[in-house]
């Protein structure tokens, strides 16, 4: 797919680096919504940080703009999906900005292996605005819609960053856990490049699930 001066909307842009990397790397003309005031002006002060051009929507993208529907040819999404109960409706949602023949990249934590045990654990109301979903769920969800998963699969073998414990931010628990899981995270992806056929991303202790699906 050429990607220069292809349209690409993210969803849920707030704080995101993504808007840039994808003008700077791939050409996109880049497109966001957000639906806080506050992260419209997020995003849009990282575009001027960034000295890209862009288009930053503030609006509910469950009731959008009509001339945001059917507008795009890539639709991304990291951190979104997991947050809606209604996780078929929500693809639903995505997939009515897309043009037809366009792409939908949806990222989501992986919740339902070792990392929500431990999100459990250590900072519960963060796990509990979470829907947990693993990757039959997920895949399940974009072909209700009618969408064509061409991947959809669990990624990197380990990512503690994944996990929040802001809860504890100022503590020696904080403190000690950051480093910790700061050391953990650079030991795994040396030890991924070293033997990849052992480490490979599975429901258990991979951090994250990607799935890329083509409205036909």
């Amino acid at each position: 797919m050429t990607t220069q001066g292809k349209k690409i909307l993210e969803i849920g842009c707030a704080r995101s680096v993504w808007l840039p990397y994808f003008a700077k790397k791939f050409g996109f003309k880049i497109y966001g919504i957000d639906y806080s005031e506050i992260g419209y002006q997020q995003a849009m002060q990282i575009l001027s940080n960034e000295e890209v051009k862009g288009e930053i929507v503030c609006a509910d993208f469950l009731s959008p703009p009509g001339s945001m529907l059917k507008a795009f040819d890539v639709v991304v999404s990291f951190g979104v999906l997991e947050h809606f109960k209604d996780t078929t409706a929500c693809i639903s949602a995505f997939s009515k900005f897309l043009k037809p023949g366009g792409l939908l990249i949806t990222n989501i934590p992986n919740l339902c292996g070792l990392n929500g045990l431990i999100q459990k654990m250590i900072n519960r109301p963060i796990f509990d605005i979470h829907v947990p979903l693993n990757r039959n769920a997920l895949m399940q969800a974009h072909r209700i819609n009618g969408l064509r998963v061409i991947s959809c699969d669990y990624f990197l073998f380990v990512n503690l960053g994944v996990l929040n414990f802001e809860n504890f931010k100022g503590s020696l628990f904080y403190k000690g856990a950051s480093r910790l899981r700061s050391l953990i995270n650079k030991v795994a992806w040396v030890c991924e490049r070293a033997i990849p056929i052992m480490l490979k991303p599975n429901r258990w202790s991979s951090p994250y699930i990607n799935c890329v699906a083509v409205k036909e």
